[in-house]
């Protein structure tokens, strides 16, 4: 038995144990399930999970038990409790306010108790630990990314509870506008509503964060191991929009010997902006373009944008309209709103004959070499009329950097008003098979679907490669399908600072492939702001540079020759550190860990860390202090316990400490772990141009563990065992130090053949094969 329904207070209550540490609990609404789907929960994966679960009815109570929890739950006020084996109280209701109905609304109130911290929630600004916080989950295209602005472009309702001894995740299953009020309103207890649906949520227990992200990426997804190029420099703007700067930018990278792998389309590759088009005026040779470009290395990525404009000649438009793939209101007329190219409907990504119908016009653009697909605009956002034209005069006309911003709502009322009037209407019908939902349900769901249709119409078109798919918009599991851009930053130190709380909030959310437009979005970036921001942005997961239209130029060469040179040596740093990187999504790829890692993943058991939010681990063992302000040339870092040393110099510090470091203006503290192991490749023009056959391991001293990850970089045919996975690990034996080296899994042939590793000044080459080797 892994399922119970019980009846409490006036509802029913359905306990289903996926794991012996994950439990979902779903209450009925009005005495009915409505709710029998998830989108974000694959149920054919979790249904047979076969738990061991004992069961016990006592006269005001009843009792659940696994090997790792114990449920309780009153009879008469319906309050759940969950503990430990140990009998220790995790959670629990607050008094008989488990769950809590007005009207459509749906509550659940949970007592704060020993919780340190609340993390997660997905794409969030502010502070990193938002115990004290009101969070709104509602995908929304907001262009001032001011600190605590709330909410940005993407969904997440999940969060981790820390606490030194345990940790906690809640998933709130519900996909209707919701919010989390984390302690604001009384410090005694948190609660989380949405304003229709049913009370859907899952427990995920762990012993630590890392435990928590394992089970919570269990539920909704993992990421697949990206295609190898993606991992280097990716270069846009709003816009290149003409083969002739596109060309020369793609000659400048290569004349200046600074490494890219990626160049993209903004809308101004396209015909009056309809989607799957092409300006020949603009780009009259395209297919020719994308092979010469291939043959200098680089790939290209486009975007794409939802709206489809309602042009009676355009064939998409033509087809749809025809086949019935439109948003229509409930009275029957298809749905209409201005984006980029004036009027425009927009499909129904909830049906899979819809979806499949835009993944396959995907597929000329692929024939024709297109790398990658840039999915924009897909909360989805939509203008009025008013607003429409506004825009295009002060871009088009007025050539403005930025667009104005909108006065701040005077409360949490006008707030949810505001943010509702930026997309489709609530009462639009979306459909599946015969059932029918309101846009206010699919809204948070649209652009993790328009992904899904894309990463399912890459596959059908070119099913021997693997996609490289962004996106601006999505939900919980959005993770399964794409690589994730936080939106219209802006040129300021201020988005530059938020970006590092932001993308570890995103990380702890189960997406691992994360960056922020380098240099900022909107407005005119300087050059110490964005020497700083290439400083920090090689330790994106992804990493482009991307500006607005009107602003000034933000290549690596636009800013002088000092920057050029810091930002050179910064980018071949990042494609020196790929074979890391790429180790690291193997990682994402099994267990959802993400790449940037708040201090908290790595140190569980140290609520110190929690203060220092400025700083994260780039996987086990890089600790990555970025210079956030103007004209800063030191600042203090905070090495948690264990010992440490110094990136450039190798002195050695003693954690557990603040420290004091220099920062000039071409270095970013970073600090190594001790027992560090960093598979590095030598410095390339772009993914691919050289054999990688000999890899550097910096090592440094202490006892450390590495699982080096390796595959073809580009195909599914690791799916199929071939790929090479092998465990680094260093430790000493009679005061000498030793490399032991041991294959778990040997597939692929034409990898790694030798190393050299760089061990406190000293340097060795070895063979790739299993044993020890000293290296002292």
């Amino acid at each position: 038995m892994d399922e119970k329904v019980l009846r409490v207070k006036d509802e029913l209550l359905k306990i289903h144990f996926i794991t012996p540490k994950i439990v979902n609990f779903h209450y009925s609404k009005y005495g009915k399930f409505d709710k029998n789907y998830s989108l974000c929960v694959d149920y054919e994966k979790i249904k047979d999970s076969g738990v061991r679960v004992t069961y016990e009815e006592g006269e005001n109570y009843y009792r659940l038990s696994t090997d790792y929890l114990e449920i309780i739950v009153s009879k008469e006020l319906g309050k759940v409790s969950i503990y430990d084996k140990g009998k220790n109280l995790i959670l629990s209701d607050y008094e008989d306010k488990g769950y809590v109905k007005e009207g459509k609304k749906i509550y659940t109130y949970k007592k704060i108790r020993h919780e340190e911290a609340f993390l997660g929630f997905g794409e969030r600004l502010g502070p990193l630990n938002k115990r004290g916080h009101v969070l709104i989950n509602w995908n929304t295209d907001e262009s001032d990314h001011s600190v605590g602005n709330d909410p940005l472009y993407q969904s997440h309702p999940f969060f981790i509870a820390w606490h030194p001894t345990a940790s906690y995740g809640l998933f709130f299953d519900n996909t209707f506008l919701s919010y989390f009020d984390m302690g604001k309103e009384d410090k005694d207890y948190y609660y989380f509503c949405a304003e229709d649906g049913d009370l859907d949520y899952y427990f995920i227990y762990g012993s630590s964060p890392k435990d928590v992200i394992e089970g919570y990426t269990y539920l909704t997804g993992r990421y697949y191991m990206p295609p190898l190029w993606s991992l280097g420099l990716h270069q846009s703007r709003w816009s290149y929009d003409s083969e002739i700067k596109l060309y020369n930018l793609a000659k400048e990278f290569r004349k200046r010997n600074i490494p890219c792998d990626a160049l993209y389309l903004d809308i101004d590759y396209m015909r009056g902006y309809r989607v799957f088009t092409i300006n020949k005026k603009r780009f009259p040779h395209f297919e020719k373009m994308v092979k010469d470009l291939k043959n200098l290395g680089f790939k290209l990525v486009v975007i794409i944008d939802p709206g489809v404009k309602w042009d009676r000649k355009y064939e998409i438009f033509k087809e749809g309209l025809s086949k019935d793939f439109f948003c229509r209101m409930e009275n029957g007329k298809v749905f209409t709103g201005y984006v980029w190219p004036g009027k425009s409907v927009f499909p129904d990504f909830l049906r899979k004959e819809v979806r499949n119908f835009w993944g396959e016009k995907l597929r000329e653009f692929i024939n024709m070499g297109v790398s990658g697909f840039w999915n924009d605009m897909n909360e989805p956002s939509v203008f009025s009329r008013i607003e429409y034209w506004a825009m295009k005069i002060l871009f088009h006309i007025l050539k403005f950097k930025e667009p104005p911003k909108l006065p701040k709502p005077k409360n949490f009322e006008e707030k949810i008003k505001q943010i509702k009037r930026k997309t489709v209407h609530e009462k639009v019908i979306h459909k599946e098979d015969d059932k029918i939902f309101y846009h206010s349900e699919i809204h948070n769901l649209y652009g993790l679907l328009m992904n899904q249709a894309t990463f399912e119409g890459f596959l059908k078109a070119n099913p021997h490669e693997r996609p490289f798919i962004l996106t601006r918009s999505g939900f919980s599991g959005i993770q399964k399908y794409s690589a994730v851009w936080c939106g219209d930053n802006k040129s300021s130190w201020e988005n530059l600072f938020s970006s590092i709380i932001t993308l570890q909030n995103l990380s702890i959310s189960g997406v691992p492939f994360i960056g922020e437009d380098v240099g900022g979005f909107w407005g005119d970036c300087e050059r110490e702001l964005f020497v700083r921001w290439m400083e920090l942005g090689i330790f994106y997961p992804f990493f482009r540079i991307h500006t607005a239209k009107n602003t000034r130029n933000q290549e690596p060469w636009s800013f002088g020759d000092e920057a050029e040179k810091i930002a050179k040596d910064f980018i071949s740093l990042r494609y020196r550190l790929i074979p890391y990187i790429y180790s690291l999504f193997y990682e994402a790829k099994e267990k959802g860990i993400p790449l940037i890692r708040s201090l908290i993943l790595e140190f569980p058991n140290s609520k110190e860390v929690l203060s220092y939010e400025d700083e994260f681990m780039f996987g086990p063992f890089i600790l990555v202090a970025p210079v956030y302000e103007k004209e800063k040339r030191e600042r203090k870092v905070y090495l948690p316990e264990g010992f440490w040393y110094d990136f450039y110099t190798g002195k050695r510090y003693r954690g557990g400490t603040l420290v004091k470091v220099n920062a000039p203006l071409n270095k970013i503290p970073l600090f190594l772990r001790e027992g560090a192991i960093i598979p590095m490749w030598n410095t390339q023009s772009y993914v691919g141009e050289k054999k990688q056959e000999m890899l550097n391991l910096e090592v440094y001293p202490g006892d450390g563990k590495f699982l080096y990850y390796e595959d073809d970089g580009i195909s599914w045919d690791y799916e199929k065992g071939m790929y090479n996975l092998i465990e680094f690990s260093t430790f000493k034996k009679e005061e000498k130090q030793f490399l032991r080296i041991r294959f778990i899994h040997k597939g692929y042939k034409d990898g790694t053949k030798s190393l050299k590793v760089h061990y406190c000044k000293k340097e060795k080459k070895l063979e790739l094969m299993e044993g020890e080797f000293e290296i002292n």
